[in-house]
């Protein structure tokens, strides 16, 4: 542990404060690509500003790659020690109680979408890399590079152009997980499938569209639903069995009717789908309620399918699929649904243990095909796990400890640039204890936590730099 490194960190603090609420202000999710804004023209300011700054600190060398990623360098060696974290975030959704793209500091808070998940590590990132500069630390044979991308939330495609340019780094994390560190991940699986409607329903309603989710790495919290009834008893009777679904369930799931059509809307709460477990997902609650109206023809079966075989559930069990290892336990969460007359559209993303890797794709699809839905596309991003003797990890574990006093034991959890850059592991930035807000209203960082966080950044890479 390098203690003037530790005092520099703290004479900046008010610096790094101000810069994350500057960058939190920029609404950065993805958005329609433009000549040189890949991933929106949002994500291209985060990444414009995050340049900005690394030129404001003084660094000699910060490059723009493909407006894709940015990165910030230290040092003269022929090693890469870098530090990887993203810019872009999820739709700020609905429950704030400050602003989400304000930035605003409350009770020793900084709140605002992107706080924690991940502009914050970011920002406290290049605070630590700053230090290390100012104080003119020795670097022997390494660089260090901060890296900033901006498509972590949509698929990781940054990244794996980042590699391909520029190539992997000799050693270095990502500060998008979970303090300690994880030495290992769960694979993430995402499944894009349809399913067309060949025979009518023989109810007498219709559902012409629901639709819901916008990230796929999100529990989608908000979902619509357009019912046609016979005439304007029937819509009342659609109405009235909401009302009873919503007394029953708890669900917030409404209906209000406009002659023989009936408006559904569904509110939930939004989550990280690593965590399904933690929110309410808004899609399946409407789904869950039109499973219990039988509606007949393909759209019944299809709910038939799904009432049984997932439901509510978000662990696999219903589908026989329940696994789990030291890399943790699977979970499942459907991430988007488009329906109208003829058909649907929906995307499932299953967290899976590594162990499973190799067989979760064939069981999904077992359960899936005899029921007509057709897989159309499949994203699966790489597992990893590092031997928890690896260099890497007792360089990291012996940094925590000496700053922290407390357990280093690795942990399993998180779906990050670590599963799309070689050589790096997750490396906090959330502690033990500290609730996990990504995805979630109100997300914030605690200022002395984020003190913490440049702290254990700065050690971390100067140490990578002397093993």
């Amino acid at each position: 542990m390098v203690e003037a490194l530790n005092r520099r960190i703290e004479e900046n603090a008010d610096a790094m404060v101000k810069s994350l609420s500057e960058i939190v202000r920029i609404p950065s999710v993805y958005g329609e690509p433009q000549e040189g804004a890949p991933y929106g023209k949002e994500s291209r300011r985060a990444l414009q500003y995050a340049m900005d700054l690394g030129k404001k600190l003084g660094f000699e060398t910060v490059e723009n790659v493909g407006d894709r990623v940015c990165y910030i360098e230290h040092g003269t060696g022929s090693k890469v020690v870098g530090v990887f974290a993203h810019l872009d975030i999820v739709p700020a959704g609905e429950g704030w109680t400050y602003p989400p793209f304000g930035g605003e500091i409350h009770n020793n808070r900084v709140y605002g979408r992107g706080t924690v998940d991940n502009k914050g590590p970011f920002i406290a990132a290049l605070y630590a890399l700053y230090a290390i500069k100012e104080l003119g630390l020795p670097l022997g044979d390494y660089r260090i590079r901060v890296v900033g991308g901006t498509n972590e939330e949509k698929g990781m495609d940054d990244m794996r152009y980042y590699v391909e340019q520029c190539g992997a780094p000799d050693a270095g994390f990502t500060p998008d997980g979970l303090f300690p560190m994880s030495f290992t991940e769960r694979g993430i699986n995402y499944y894009f499938m349809s399913y067309k409607f060949t025979e009518p329903t023989d109810k007498a309603f219709k559902v012409l569209s629901l639709n819901g989710g916008q990230i796929l790495n999100m529990v989608p919290d908000k979902a619509e639903a357009l019912l046609e009834a016979a005439d304007e008893a029937g819509a009342a009777a659609l109405v009235k069995a909401l009302d009873e679904y919503r007394e029953r369930t708890g669900r917030d799931v409404s209906g209000a009717a406009q002659g023989n059509r009936v408006q559904v809307s569904s509110r939930g709460l939004c989550a990280h789908s690593c965590t399904p477990f933690n929110g309410k997902n808004a899609i399946v609650a409407i789904l869950m309620f039109l499973a219990e109206q039988k509606p007949g023809g393909s759209l019944g079966k299809f709910l038939d399918f799904f009432q049984e075989k997932i439901g509510m559930t978000t662990d696999g069990s219903l589908m026989g699929m329940k696994r789990e290892d030291e890399c943790g336990r699977l979970t499942f969460s459907l991430s988007k649904m488009e329906l109208d007359q003829q058909g649907l559209k929906w995307v499932v993303n299953i967290r899976l243990p590594y162990t499973y890797k190799d067989q979760v794709t064939s069981d999904f699809r077992a359960q899936v095909e005899p029921v007509g839905i057709v897989m159309d596309d499949m994203d699966i991003h790489r597992t990893y796990r590092f031997p928890t003797d690896h260099p890497l990890i007792l360089t990291l574990r012996k940094v925590y400890e000496e700053l922290t006093g407390k357990d280093s034991t690795p942990s399993h959890e998180g779906g990050t640039y670590a599963q799309a850059v070689p050589n790096i592991v997750p490396f906090g930035s959330i502690f033990p204890g500290t609730p996990d807000l990504c995805h979630r209203p109100d997300e914030s960082v605690d200022i002395d936590e984020y003190i913490l966080d440049a702290k254990l950044f700065g050690n971390g890479m100067y140490a990578l730099t002397q093993a």
